[in-house]
């Protein structure tokens, strides 16, 4: 992944905002506490920690450094306690990663074979998709509302 690629972003909407990138520390924070993260955002997040684009966001590892900023976390996001995404399910949850907010939903990382799945508030239903994470960022940045 590069940096160009990411900053791209901004060219398909102007709405991106970009975090700080997270530190290595912050990452292997976030990994000891939700499990290994997918290669792909990891990457993503050593050049931003999350981004918002109108009512998607893709969430960031917590920073201790950046509460405020951090806060609707990874580490939250996948927390049976404290998330609402896949219903709070633990079996769902242990299965996938729920990376991204989509202003309705979630998005999510399958652990099983990497592919990139959605719900919508609307529909009790998991959808998958066959985009790669830049593909769906893209996707997600150019339709968010």
């Amino acid at each position: 992944m590069t940096t160009e690629w990411v900053s791209g972003l901004k060219d398909v909407s102007h709405d991106v905002e970009f975090l700080p990138p997270a530190t290595p520390a912050v990452i292997a924070e976030a990994e000891r506490a939700i499990g290994d993260l997918p290669q792909d955002l990891k990457e993503l997040l050593t050049l931003t920690n999350g981004l918002i684009c109108r009512s998607f966001r893709v969430f960031s590892a917590f920073d201790p450094q950046q509460p405020k900023k951090t806060w609707e976390s990874l580490q939250r996001a996948n927390d049976p306690g404290k998330t609402q995404a896949l219903g709070g399910d633990r079996v769902l949850l242990g299965r996938f990663l729920v990376f991204a907010d989509i202003g309705g939903g979630a998005a999510a990382w399958d652990r099983t074979d990497g592919s990139i799945w959605f719900e919508e508030t609307r529909g009790d239903e998991l959808r998958q998709t066959d985009l790669s994470l830049r593909t769906f960022l893209e996707t997600m940045c150019r339709n968010a509302e």
